[in-house]
């Protein structure tokens, strides 16, 4: 959804889907996701545009061990600054993507791992015994 800065005079609340699905065909651990649902409010303070953003979106994620995969909701809150500040996340222009920007923190807000329930909690290879000339040597550092 792009703002135009000029019409926020009368709009002070937001809500759209966003579809990301071509956007995670280059994402490896994406496997699909739903239109995300958008909701928020956008105020001026000082020259700032200050908007607060509620975002539930369901996706498929690729389980980090089995590649099985897991369904995943996620569902959270930003408030995203945009101005010239310090405080500020973002430059404030004419025209505002906020959809690319929600992406962003789709993406930020995805967990680093998530394991399908068939994936065993155990490391995929196998511990190796040492060479029978070492054998001792192994021992004592087990000790």
């Amino acid at each position: 959804m792009k703002i135009s800065i000029h019409e926020l005079k009368d709009v002070t609340s937001i809500e759209f889907k966003a579809d990301y699905s071509k956007q995670i065909e280059s994402i490896v651990d994406f496997i699909s996701i739903q239109p995300a649902l958008i909701k928020g409010t956008l105020r001026m303070i000082d020259h700032e545009l200050v908007c607060d953003v509620h975002v539930d979106v369901e996706t498929v994620l690729a389980c980090s061990k089995t590649l099985k995969p897991v369904n995943y909701s996620m569902n959270f809150d930003a408030e995203i600054i945009f101005g010239d500040s310090e405080d500020a996340d973002y430059p404030l222009t004419e025209t505002i993507d906020l959809s690319d920007i929600i992406f962003g923190y789709i993406i930020s807000e995805k967990p680093y791992t998530i394991y399908h329930p068939d994936a065993i909690d155990t490391s995929f290879e196998k511990e190796k015994s040492p060479h029978p000339a070492f054998a001792d040597l192994d021992k004592l550092l087990k000790k």
